[in-house]
């Protein structure tokens, strides 16, 4: 049988509004090529319909609905080791004078802040940060992100070794 999926492609839980929009159905052939795209996603129609069990015609109507309905988007994923960046920080920022969005989003401006999310809790926003070694991200820390307007403290957590890293779920 098959997942519920609300509008926005996110796996439909007990407690959804109905008004959140149309639930999308997940088929045993839709996570087939799904996972097939997880593994390439520079797999061939042809490729796909063989893991999937379907023919190409099938695969190319199906991958249109799936695009369409924002369940799959397949993308570029950078490989941050590849690009030599050896320092990853989880970083909490308490915001002071301004909204945390606001400040989110000039933070979201700069090339080494790769997720910011406001937050609620012990801190405004949380935000992940890589950098090619601690010495750049000192830098970044102190030189960059502590002055942007608003930012009244941040809280640091270098990432000693990456235990789980699951690149396969687009931002909500």
């Amino acid at each position: 049988m098959g997942k519920p999926l609300t509008g926005n492609g996110r796996r439909a839980r007990q407690d959804d509004d109905v008004r959140s929009g149309p639930k999308i159905t997940i088929d045993e052939i839709d996570e087939k090529i799904i996972a097939a795209l997880r593994a390439s996603g520079r797999i061939g129609n042809r490729e796909l319909a063989a893991a999937a069990g379907v023919n190409e015609a099938t695969v190319r109507t199906r991958l249109r609905r799936l695009e369409q309905e924002n369940v799959v988007r397949v993308v570029a994923v950078q490989d941050l080791s590849a690009m030599s960046f050896d320092a990853i920080a989880a970083v909490g920022v308490q915001v002071k004078g301004r909204s945390a969005s606001a400040v989110g989003a000039d933070l979201a401006q700069l090339d080494n802040v790769i997720t910011v999310n406001v937050t609620i809790g012990m801190y405004d926003l949380e935000i992940q940060v890589v950098a090619r070694d601690t010495t750049e991200l000192d830098t970044l820390l102190s030189e960059v992100i502590a002055r942007v307007e608003g930012v009244e403290r941040l809280f640091p957590g270098l990432s000693l070794k990456i235990l789980k890293y699951n690149n396969e779920w687009a931002p909500l």
